[in-house]
């Protein structure tokens, strides 16, 4: 396989003095510290800069854009665009980030274009990666968005109106296998005076993210915290990277493993109809 380099977007995890001007705080944080318009206690928002003022590393944004799967297999275009569920902050190299793996399982060969960068919130995937998107004509999109409207007090009549504009303009042009919103109190970096909040937060999300896909034709919804929140919770392995917000190499390779057979599915739906595979796609596929 052949990757592209890193996106250097660093991820702001120390606040000085000048950083508690919240409307000065970057937007890059990808499942960061809330805004004290999600935390509505002085006292939670002490502990949260108690919490992000600690040592932690920075990591930048990797991109998985690249050539994968069987290079003698026929041709498959996937176009990525969301948050950093999909930019992997903590890993190594861009072909560890979950959908990377996951597109090196096929039998085909893919093209994998990243339009993703960490901290988006879905009004930037709306304004900033949609249209960019959609100019690559895929097979397939992938959409991983959410988390840091949860965080960041994206009201939820924005979060359905600006999904349900992005849905519907990428499923237009191809189909979508978005991602559900998975339990954010699980993150062990996260204060525990703040993880009820998070909780709250991310249900509510995902609940919308439920009604906004199932209104949408092509869209193929992963309910993450179905899938992965019992074994991100399980204090049997430690699934999460240094920085103890993002997902760690085995995080990734869980969520690959998990994801696979709604990635499949949405595939089926992309490529069986206008029959453009040259061999059908194996049985996992419609699992």
């Amino acid at each position: 396989m052949t990757t592209a380099g890193p996106k250097w977007s660093f991820y702001p995890l120390t606040i000085t003095k000048a950083a508690l001007n919240l409307l000065s705080m970057r937007r890059e944080v990808a499942i960061g510290v809330p805004s004290l318009a999600l935390v509505t206690a002085g006292g939670l928002w002490v502990q949260a800069l108690h919490s992000a003022n600690a040592a932690l590393p920075r990591f930048a944004d990797l991109c998985a854009s690249g050539s994968y799967g069987d290079p003698a297999g026929q041709s498959l275009r996937i176009t990525i665009l969301g948050d950093s569920s999909l930019t992997g902050p903590g890993l190594e190299k861009g072909s560890d980030i979950w959908i990377a793996q996951l597109a090196d399982r096929l039998p085909w060969s893919v093209d994998l274009v990243s339009q993703a960068k960490g901290g988006s919130r879905v009004r930037d995937v709306l304004l900033h990666q949609a249209a960019d998107a959609a100019l690559t004509q895929p097979d397939l999109f992938v959409l991983a968005i959410g988390a840091n409207d949860a965080l960041h007090a994206t009201s939820t009549r924005q979060f359905r109106r600006d999904l349900e504009a992005v849905l519907n303009l990428l499923g237009r042009i191809a189909p979508v296998m978005s991602l559900g919103v998975g339990d954010l109190s699980v993150i062990p970096r996260l204060p525990k005076s703040l993880r009820s909040l998070a909780a709250y937060r991310s249900a509510t999300i995902d609940e919308i993210h439920s009604q906004v896909a199932q209104g949408v034709s092509q869209v193929t919804r992963v309910p993450v915290r179905e899938l992965s929140d019992a074994m991100f919770r399980s204090p049997s392995i430690d699934l999460f990277a240094e920085d103890r917000f993002h997902p760690n190499r085995l995080g990734h390779t869980a969520w690959a493993d998990l994801f696979e057979p709604f990635l499949r599915k949405a595939l089926q739906d992309s490529l069986v109809a206008p029959a453009r595979l040259a061999r059908p796609l194996t049985a996992s596929a419609t699992a």
